[in-house]
């Protein structure tokens, strides 16, 4: 019985994991300054909280509610895509996340934040004009 309940809570803290990435990114993503970042981390929390709160007669779902945590701040971290806070120490002593840290540092993450708070497009990452009308071999490989 103990090792069923345990293997149930592993799969309920896996799944809020998920659950809480997904939500989580799609979060930092729509996070327009390290303000509403924050922000975000905070009412993380405090619905972590309040969902203990109200779940606390079913221990079974105490792993689904730290999944949901934990997932949600690292969703936030890699959908606001720049390093602050304690992260940017921790992706400098891990040398990871190294786009991150340049976004930070450059200050790309803020030109891109401000761009999306006035509604201005995304810059073009590939190009779309025809190579294959000037001799590129490539463009015209591919036709």
């Amino acid at each position: 019985m103990e090792v069923a309940f345990f293997v149930c809570a592993l799969l309920l803290l896996l799944f809020g994991l998920y659950v809480g990435f997904s939500v989580g990114s799609t979060l930092g993503e729509r996070a327009t300054s390290t303000a509403d970042y924050w922000k975000l981390n905070a009412g993380a929390v405090i619905v972590t909280v309040l969902l203990s709160f109200v779940l606390a007669g079913l221990p079974l779902l105490y792993g689904a509610i730290i999944g949901l945590l934990a997932g949600c701040i690292a969703g936030l971290k890699m959908g606001f895509g720049e390093s602050s806070g304690p992260w940017r120490v921790l992706d400098r002593f891990y040398n990871i996340n190294r786009a991150h840290r340049e976004a930070a540092e450059s200050g790309a993450g803020k030109r891109r934040r401000r761009r999306k708070r006035e509604g201005g497009a995304a810059p073009d990452l590939i190009s779309v004009s025809d190579d294959a009308a000037r001799g590129d071999d490539n463009a015209k490989n591919a036709r």
